[in-house]
């Protein structure tokens, strides 16, 4: 699902708040990434970037900021059989091909390492 609406950011510069919040929580907790190039990231690809949503959400789910509670982790299966139940958000900003491309050949934006 995090590929998925990486794919859509790429492709149309927009995702929906339940997945920039998918992502944020993939790049931080399982990635173990520095937020800030997340933020960065989104920065330069959302057509409705708005500085205080942005960084705010990407702070909160890392748990720094005004609300430092920390571990703000999604459990990512859980929430593609909640909110993708029939994988057609996944199939339409993934596609079947992509699926089996290992996370060994992209990167945390889904680009080829080449």
């Amino acid at each position: 699902i995090v590929n998925a609406a990486m794919n859509q950011l790429r492709e149309t510069g927009y995702i929906s708040n339940r997945a920039r919040q998918l992502v944020a929580s993939c790049l931080i907790n399982e990635l173990e990434l520095d937020w800030r190039y997340g933020a960065a990231w989104f920065e330069q690809q959302l057509v409705d970037y708005d500085v205080a949503s942005n960084y705010g959400n990407w702070q909160y789910l890392a748990g720094v900021g005004a609300d430092p509670r920390g571990l703000r982790q999604f459990n990512l299966d859980k929430q593609a059989q909640q909110y993708d139940p029939e994988g057609a958000f996944v199939h339409r900003w993934q596609g079947e091909a992509l699926q089996s491309v290992g996370l060994h050949t992209v990167d945390a934006a889904d680009w080829p390492l080449s």
